[in-house]
């Protein structure tokens, strides 16, 4: 993985990841400025979609890919990861059994990349749904597993981070997928130093 030079545009593939119907479709249609659906869009397989953004002082181009949650497309999945330099692991606010499951997405993460572990973020999705007083267990919950993740990732160059999302409101969108894309580029450049200091 090497970083290119100021002024050429970076190619980063992301992965939405997480249990079905947890938002992740709707969360790329609010990214992309598609507005929210209040029915739910069953991603089969995976989908899609590219968007060009500044981070950093990079262009960036987000190949954002949206994977099926459903055990059915488990096997599928694993095609889609590989080449992913970040995923933003998705959860639903109203139903916490998402966040437990969060385990195993990482898990496919680290082993579909085919290059280990990549830079993620948690996002606790459908906030616009929850109350103040639920908010705050939820993110004392999410805050003690974070730091049991970055105890555990602490060497490999980034930091998990969680974000409180809504892709009705579109609350915290932009900021998860941007602030991604800068783990992405510091990531790529800790590698690359890291190399350069075994040679």
């Amino acid at each position: 993985m090497n970083i290119l030079s100021y002024g050429q545009k970076l190619y980063l593939k992301i992965i939405l990841a997480g249990e079905a119907g947890v938002g992740k479709t709707s969360l790329r249609r609010s990214y992309l400025g598609d507005g929210f659906i209040t029915e739910h869009l069953q991603t089969i397989g995976a989908d899609f979609a590219s968007l060009p953004k500044k981070v950093q002082d990079y262009s960036v181009l987000f190949q954002i890919w949206d994977i099926a949650g459903q055990k059915i497309f488990e096997n599928l999945r694993m095609m889609y990861y590989k080449g992913a330099l970040g995923a933003l692991m998705v959860f639903d606010a109203k139903k916490l059994t998402t966040l437990k499951k969060l385990d195993q997405w990482i898990a496919e993460l680290e082993t579909g990349t085919e290059r280990g572990i990549v830079p993620f973020s948690i996002l606790g999705n459908k906030m616009d749904l929850i109350s103040p007083a639920t908010r705050e267990k939820i993110r004392a919950r999410v805050s003690t597993y974070v730091q049991t993740l970055n105890k555990k990732y602490k060497e490999r160059g980034f930091k998990v981070e969680y974000f409180e999302t809504s892709a009705k409101t579109d609350e915290n969108v932009s900021s998860a997928f941007e602030n991604l894309g800068s783990k992405i580029i510091d990531f790529i450049q800790f590698r690359k130093d890291m190399r350069r200091k075994s040679t």
